[in-house]
């Protein structure tokens, strides 16, 4: 045993070490039933098929039904229920719908995975303050706050009913943190939400409900495939400007995703994890 400040803190035992190893070989997400917005592609196909190897089943939802099915016949091969559901970002209801789905399809929800987001279907979605308009930013707020918001208020509800906790991620952006001169009201939108997890954490955690929230940084995504038809360079700058050398994958995000849903981060919540490869920005 060690002694801190005269008093005596015993060392972990192997069944402590045990709990909070992290190995996919031990699959730290088996039993667990997850849903995952967005995850027909990118970033939201990276955290789906993280959720699968780690042992969870899966609804995977979003408007990219032919896509979606691709990812979830993906997910199967890790031997986990892997199903769909149709949401529109847009629309309440369709949200509602898509979390409900979780508990009618598994009996329970103990993981939502807030991902569906972005601004590369919104035209003007990178343009700075001085030239966002009420569009812009009313749609980059209804897609990027409004929906996350009350699918982790419909979530956390059922996890409530259910009385064994559970875990909300929002992921955001590293242009939450560290903004750019543009791209103004994605960042701004990405920040409320990003607050917003803080904020529930506080109010959920007597339930022990963790709510935390991933901040990527570039990763190959469609929203990256659009930025490269107009920045010929924009790999060679993106790496350039990036300490580890390399562009984020999305199974980047998806291990970070894990992590914060499994019993090796049972202490932690409001907290925000930036996933960038040493970017700011």
């Amino acid at each position: 045993m060690v002694t801190k400040n005269g008093r005596k803190v015993e060392a972990l035992s192997k069944e402590m070490l045990k709990r909070y190893s992290f190995s996919m070989d031990q699959k730290p997400l088996a039993d667990r039933a997850a849903l995952i917005t967005g995850a027909s592609r990118g970033i939201g196909k990276g955290v789906a098929l993280n959720f699968a190897a780690a042992g969870a089943d899966v609804l995977l939802s979003a408007r990219s039904m032919a896509d979606l099915e691709e990812t979830a016949a993906e997910a199967r091969k890790h031997g986990v229920r892997a199903e769909t559901v149709y949401m529109d970002s847009y629309d309440l209801d369709s949200v509602n719908a898509a979390v409900d789905a979780v508990t009618e399809r598994f009996g329970k929800i103990d993981v939502l995975v807030n991902n569906a987001g972005g601004s590369r279907n919104i035209d003007g979605g990178w343009l700075g303050f001085r030239e966002s308009t009420p569009r812009i930013v009313r749609e980059l707020f209804e897609l990027n706050v409004f929906s996350p918001y009350f699918a982790a208020q419909r979530a956390a509800e059922a996890m409530i009913e259910q009385g064994h906790g559970g875990s909300i991620i929002n992921v955001t952006s590293s242009l939450a943190d560290y903004p750019s001169a543009r791209i103004q009201p994605y960042s701004v939108a990405k920040l409320a939400i990003q607050e917003a997890a803080r904020l529930w954490a506080v109010e959920l955690g007597p339930f022990k409900i963790r709510v935390n929230s991933i901040g990527p940084g570039p990763v190959e995504s469609a929203q990256i495939e659009k930025l490269r038809v107009n920045r010929p360079n924009y790999d060679a700058e993106t790496v350039a400007a990036t300490p580890l050398g390399r562009l984020g994958q999305p199974s980047d995000i998806g291990a970070a995703a894990v992590f914060l849903a499994s019993d090796a981060a049972e202490w932690i919540s409001g907290t925000s994890i930036l996933v960038a490869g040493g970017r700011r920005g």
